[in-house]
């Protein structure tokens, strides 16, 4: 394979490279991949007082209405009427864009607030000026939009945070009434509760987790001294292991200086030899510009052929004899020791890893050798069950039989994370929703029905605000009484109600996404499906908002992850073993042909 063709395999690798467009297929205009790519690479998020964004978020009111009066062809040609007016009352500077379903953005580069707001009217007007005719007879359909504007730096400075403002703005405009434009940087918190609250959530960290934070800010100052670290946070299923790792996450992201990678065990992968050794290398090559090309034209043909072996994209033909099996083992842990070395080039690297039971015995094995180096500190900080039981019939222990074996040549270092008291419970509820005003004996019951377990803790409080059990009255936030059963007992009873509550077609897509597994672009789930990238996208911010999945956008495609492979577990089980059955023959047929479509 030529090393350009291996550039491309990095930046596609698990997506459909037929789907990666910039273009929405029916109104024409940009999609949402070309919104966050913009955002990446076109906007100076550090420099927003010399070069500001502003952001202007629609739909058309009572879309679903004009579906079920009129047919969907009916409801096709409204979107393609608003995209073009978009187009003409955009103009040449600003640049329109359909995000999900009938929802679209107008995006203004250097464009302050003022100019924002005047343009939202002038789209409010001219569709008022403009009603949609109908391709068949003289008839007319009168439509009006509801816009929410917001603008970086006054409202937001950050592409997801300005997404939100917009996005809160355009729910206070509907709330109103529809047919209006409302300002971001003008809405009374109270008025937009429900929103606020559920961005909210994605942002605080679970309480009760003072002491585990703590090792980890002492492992990395050691770190910081160039010594490597090995920090393993065990807890049982629920107890926010991926949580745990992604507050570490944040807490770094802001440190350029630090080579950072996330990857994830799989039950799937687990017999694989250097499966997850293979993501980090993956992950290291997508972040340099040249995608390791001068680092892969610097190894021997025999040092390729070896690499091939555990990552069949990068073979170039030459094949190594495996007569040998003690030397051929050899050469392919010698040669990802010297491609780990040259692509972190001496840099602190810190490789988060979730799931961490799941890791096959070679890479833990690499890791080990990494890490008793001394030309760059290494931190392994992963999250395991905190006991055998949480692998699989059939699965062995690698991860504890690999820390009995060299966790004291390592300095292993384990934390547990253990169940939530009622303190911990009433100071997570008071973060975030600061002073809030509790009935009595609530913090007890939310301790006796979770039994402290934290993502079920989540998934309670998520369900309080969607259904409007907590509220500001004045300055106080208030939790009202709730009545007798109201509190589901299990967290499989919750995910299952939420699962329920969400429509045929978008619990179709959920099932075909856990057939996925976790960790899915969206690229490839649109590529399984005979249905329009729009759409799924609508399914996206649906189960998003449901808190079933999160997405999260990297290198050209949005990933949809699930919030916990617990959630993935109760969704995947719930599903009939016939839908299971077609569902994977469909995604296995259509991973194929897309393969096909790869040099």
């Amino acid at each position: 394979m030529e090393y350009k063709e291996y550039i491309y395999y990095l930046e596609h690798i698990g997506k459909d490279p037929s789907r990666l467009i910039f273009e929405d297929e029916l109104t024409g205009l940009y999609n949402r991949r070309f919104l966050f790519n913009y955002f990446q690479h076109k906007v100076a998020w550090d420099a927003l007082e010399a070069s500001p964004v502003s952001l202007l978020m629609m739909d058309l009111d009572y879309f679903k209405n004009i579906n079920d009066s009129y047919g969907h062809d009916v409801g096709d040609q409204a979107l393609n009427w608003l995209a073009d007016i978009l187009r003409e009352v955009g103009g040449e500077e600003n640049l329109p864009i359909r995000y999900a379903g009938d929802e679209f953005m107008i995006l203004m580069p250097k464009a302050e607030k003022q100019a924002a707001l005047d343009l939202g009217e002038a789209l409010i007007e001219t569709v008022h000026q403009k009603p949609m005719p109908m391709e068949e007879g003289n008839t007319e359909v009168p439509l009006t939009l509801s816009i929410g504007v917001a603008s970086a730096p006054p409202d937001a400075r950050s592409d997801k945070a300005l997404i939100q403002k917009a996005d809160t703005a355009l729910y206070y405009a509907k709330k109103a009434g529809r047919d209006r434009l409302a300002n971001a940087g003008t809405i009374a918190p109270q008025d937009v509760f429900a929103k606020t609250a559920l961005h909210q959530l994605e942002k605080t960290t679970i309480a009760g987790r003072k002491r585990q934070l703590a090792s980890v800010a002492e492992c990395l100052k050691r770190f910081s001294q160039r010594q490597s670290q090995f920090l393993l946070a065990e807890g049982a299923a629920g107890m926010g292991k991926s949580m745990f790792l992604e507050t570490v996450h944040r807490s770094l992201a802001q440190s350029k200086s630090i080579v950072q990678i996330r990857v994830a065990g799989s039950p799937q992968e687990l017999y694989r030899p250097y499966y997850l050794i293979s993501q980090i290398v993956t992950n290291l090559l997508q972040r340099r510009d040249d995608k390791g090309e001068a680092i892969f034209t610097s190894l021997s043909s025999d040092e390729k052929a070896f690499l091939s072996r555990i990552m069949p994209q990068m073979a170039e033909g030459k094949e190594i004899s495996v007569g040998d099996e003690k030397a051929y083992r050899e050469g392919v842990f010698a040669t990802l020791i010297k491609l780990m070395t040259k692509v972190i080039e001496s840099k602190p690297a810190i490789f988060l890893v979730d799931d961490l039971h799941f890791s096959d015995e070679a890479t833990l094995l690499l890791l080990r050798r990494m890490m008793l180096r001394k030309d760059a500190p290494i931190f392994v900080c992963g999250a395991a069950t905190d006991s055998p039981q949480g692998l699989k019939e059939g699965q062995t222990n690698t991860l504890g039989r690999f820390c009995t074996a060299y966790g004291e040549e390592l300095g292993i270092q384990k934390i547990s994370l253990t169940s939530l008291d009622e303190q911990d419970i009433v100071s997570h509820l008071r973060a975030i929703f600061p002073r809030v005003s509790l009935p009595e004996g609530f913090g007890q019951e939310l301790v006796q029905v979770t039994q402290g377990n934290t993502l079920f803790l989540s998934e309670i409080v998520r369900k309080l605000v969607l259904d409007g059990k907590i509220a500001l009255s004045g300055q106080q936030w208030v939790i009202y009484p709730l009545e007798e059963g109201y509190l589901p007992r299990s967290l499989e009873e919750i995910v299952r109600e939420k699962v329920a509550a969400l429509d045929e077609e978008t619990r179709q897509l959920l099932d075909q996404a856990t057939i996925f597994g976790d960790n899915v672009p969206l690229s490839a789930l649109t590529g399984s499906s005979d249905i329009s990238e729009a759409k799924i996208l609508e399914f996206v911010d649906k189960a998003v908002s449901q808190g079933i999945i999160s997405s999260d956008f990297q290198i050209n495609d949005e990933t949809i992850r699930f919030l916990s492979r617990r959630v993935l577990d109760i969704t995947y089980g719930a599903i009939e073993e016939d839908v299971k059955e077609a569902l994977h023959e469909r995604v296995f047929t259509k991973k194929t042909s897309s393969r096909q479509l790869q040099p």
